[in-house]
């Protein structure tokens, strides 16, 4: 992930402590990326700094609907972590008005490695969908409940036990509304690797 300097906070928020997580909108300046994507194409995805301790750990991240973030920075980890609160990520397609499809993540970078992939041309997904980011197993129920206001599901967890339990038990509640698209990137372990294998320089898109 490639982070440049950026301003304008949002937000400051944590059940850490408030001022140790500052969110901020990417300027016109800035040029962040990752997985050869410009970020500022993305509205729900912010600059986030997050003190630890001494230590300030610089990255990306999308604010929940319970105000935490969910944070990705690989200075600290190199998985997505929540700050604050737990809590769904509901980005909406369109301001005025709800899909009737909608596009289930287990995380973060899942969401964004859908986009990338999007954004590249290389594999036909769909698109116009609502998202919603799980990041959390104690948001499942949510995430369940959300689901069933739409026409068709788009679910696409890790090909691991726990996602292929939650992928069935999707597919049981919604029906023929539901579709399991980890067929795509199979034997990889999720979206976001397999979107890191067959990733494409910008210049060639």
């Amino acid at each position: 992930i490639e982070i440049k300097p950026m301003t304008k906070i949002l937000t400051s928020t944590s059940g850490q402590r408030s001022e140790h997580i500052h969110v901020k909108e990417f300027t016109d300046m800035a040029s962040p990326s990752i997985l050869n994507m410009d970020i500022k194409q993305l509205p729900a995805v912010h600059e986030v700094s997050y003190r630890y301790f001494s230590k300030v750990y610089r990255g990306i991240g999308v604010v929940n609907q319970n105000k935490g973030v969910e944070f990705v920075s690989h200075e600290l980890t190199a998985r997505p972590i929540t700050l604050k609160s737990a809590g769904i990520s509901f980005l909406p397609a369109r301001k005025e008005r709800k899909s009737s499809r909608l596009c289930a993540f287990h995380d973060v970078t899942d969401y964004l490695a859908y986009r990338s992939l999007q954004d590249g041309g290389f594999i036909r997904l769909p698109s116009d969908c609502d998202v919603i980011i799980m990041s959390d197993v104690r948001n499942f129920l949510h995430l369940l409940i959300e689901g069933d206001d739409y026409n068709r599901v788009y679910l696409f967890f890790p090909n691991d036990v726990t996602g292929n339990t939650i992928t069935q038990t999707l597919i049981d509640r919604y029906g023929r509304c539901a579709v399991s698209c980890n067929t795509l990137y199979k034997g990889y372990s999720n979206l976001f690797q397999f979107a890191q294998a067959v990733e494409i320089p910008a210049d060639d898109r």
